[in-house]
């Protein structure tokens, strides 16, 4: 007799699994980090939003062929297990395919830049699924070159995983404010990596933002996740200028007051 369990804990065990994936990444034991993937996107739909930063390092460290079934292997055996076992697998095409009538703000506990554009009286009434689709992936395009252009080692890597996980739900239509909690978990452990105050400064930012679209939830109060947004984009914004590239010339401020021209 297959024994229940949750479909919350199928999907916090793809959570733990992504953040063993990026501590792997770090020390650069790249077979861990794609079977840790793997295991990822078995059992958290959100996880084909996180394969930027895995194609970014495939690129960017030239990582050999011999490690790159790893993942599809980890994702196909933990699949099999979970149908042999009766246990919830995650349902991609619930995610988006076939919604067409999607919602950037589908409740009240999202604290992203959506909730501010629907709450602007001459905005709110547009159809801005598209535009929100488009800015995904955009972002995400950017994130990719950027980062297999100049691969993160170290704690930087971790940094992008927040960054990363940011811009998905910060833009991706049809989130709700659960989806924060994987940058809140990164934020945090690059904050105890780093232990210096800008990264304890994002964290803050992260968590804040999110407390405030639960409290949104919770009270039903839109305005929460209005003023969440707020933080949540400052922590955005602060973590993405530290990957921004420093002019080569010593005319205006630079962008990237961490690391000098050319950017690492």
């Amino acid at each position: 007799m297959p024994v229940a369990i949750s479909p919350t804990l199928i999907t916090a065990i793809g959570t733990g699994a992504w953040v063993l994936a990026l501590a792997a990444a770090v020390g650069r034991r790249h077979g861990l980090m794609f079977g840790w993937y793997g295991l990822a996107l078995a059992t958290n739909a959100l996880a084909v939003f996180w394969a930027p930063l895995v194609v970014a390092l495939l690129i960017g460290r030239r990582i050999p062929a011999r490690f790159w079934p790893i993942a599809p292997l980890s994702f196909l055996a933990v699949t099999i297990l979970l149908r042999l076992a009766a246990w919830p697998v995650p349902d991609f095409a619930a995610i988006y395919v076939g919604q067409r009538d999607w919602s950037p703000v589908p409740v009240a506990d999202t604290p992203n830049i959506w909730a501010i554009v629907q709450a602007l009286p001459w905005l709110g009434a547009l159809p801005l699924a598209g535009l929100a689709v488009t800015a995904t992936v955009g972002a995400s395009a950017w994130f990719t070159a950027r980062f297999a252009w100049r691969p993160p080692a170290g704690s930087d890597v971790i940094a992008s995983g927040v960054l990363l996980a940011l811009i998905v739900a910060s833009l991706m239509p049809g989130r709700d404010g659960g989806s924060f909690l994987m940058a809140d978990i990164l934020a945090l452990m690059l904050a105890v990596t780093r232990g210096d105050r800008w990264s304890w400064t994002v964290f803050a930012l992260s968590a804040t933002g999110s407390m405030l679209g639960i409290a949104g939830n919770l009270t039903d109060i839109s305005a929460c996740a209005i003023f969440g947004a707020v933080p949540v984009m400052a922590a955005a914004a602060l973590i993405a200028r530290q990957f921004l590239v420093s002019p080569a010339n010593d005319n205006g401020l630079p962008l990237n007051p961490f690391h000098a021209y050319p950017a690492r």
